[in-house]
């Protein structure tokens, strides 16, 4: 092998290793993206239930029914 083959295999190898390299940081990188937006997609899915359930408490109760007979008739 001379000098010339040697300096070039050195260079691919830097080459190969900065691909490498920067391939395994975008792989890690856009992981932690994704349990970010998982986390607060989380977060927005339980605030939501929380509100259904409030909404489901308040029209299954007997008061907001009659209420509304009262605004219906009233109309």
């Amino acid at each position: 092998m001379n000098p010339f083959e040697f300096a070039l295999a050195i260079i691919a190898l830097a080459f190969l290793y900065k691909l490498v390299k920067t391939l395994v940081l975008q792989k890690n990188t856009s992981g932690r993206r994704d349990d970010a937006a998982n986390a607060e997609l989380v977060e927005r899915l339980h605030q939501v239930e929380e509100r259904v359930r409030v909404l489901e408490r308040i029209v299954t109760d007997e008061r907001f029914d009659l209420k509304q007979q009262f605004k219906d008739l009233g109309s």
